[in-house]
């Protein structure tokens, strides 16, 4: 296991920017320290993620500053440094 994210953590919006917990939050990082894994981060809802998709444009592409791609972009380069972690760690 590489780690655990938390999905759907919070919602801002997208007019003024407020940030509104919609969930209980704190369960992914909870559930990371019980298992003695990383915790990743949190993706926040974002509207955009839906629309995107369903165009079919990764979001991280078609919105590019929100919230959402930071995070999103910030977990993927995490993952990919376990995953370099662990590669070297089987060449030994």
């Amino acid at each position: 296991m590489l780690g655990i994210l938390e999905n759907m953590s919070g919602f801002v919006c997208p007019q003024c920017g407020h940030y509104i917990e919609l969930f209980k939050s704190g369960g992914g990082e909870k559930a990371a320290k019980e298992l003695n894994v990383s915790f990743l981060g949190k993706i926040p809802l974002d509207s955009h993620i839906v629309s995107s998709s369903n165009d079919g444009i990764p979001s991280v592409d078609a919105y590019s500053d929100s919230e959402a791609t930071g995070v999103i972009v910030r977990i993927c380069g995490l993952i990919e440094e376990k995953t370099k972690d662990m590669e070297s760690e089987n060449l030994k």
